[in-house]
């Protein structure tokens, strides 16, 4: 922000949704052209580096040096459910009001 013009809180807002802005370039699932709240943002972004990190975990040269490593082999991860379908999800919905989208 510039100078002392502007009050801490209002710097401090600009800074996050530069930060928010910031997110939606990088995260490609994220629609580009629809309006996305700042919670589905942060699901996108989890979801993302969930993903990534599961891309990089099944990667075959890491596999190879894991069997290498562990001839008997790993427990398969368990397939995790991504937040942005827990939260889209109609059926699985049992929010009182009042409950955070965050809380299921």
């Amino acid at each position: 922000c510039k100078g002392g013009e502007e009050p801490a809180a209002l710097c401090l807002q600009c800074d996050m949704n530069d930060c928010y802005s910031r997110l939606r370039k990088l995260v490609p699932t994220i629609p580009p052209n629809k309006r996305v709240s700042k919670v589905e943002i942060l699901q996108h972004v989890i979801d993302y580096i969930l993903d990534l990190q599961l891309a990089l975990e099944t990667h075959p040269a890491l596999l190879r040096q894991q069997q290498q490593q562990h001839p008997a082999g790993c427990p398969a991860a368990t397939p995790r459910t991504p937040l942005t379908a827990l939260n889209t999800d109609p059926a699985g919905s049992v929010n009182k009001p009042g409950d955070s989208i965050l809380c299921r």
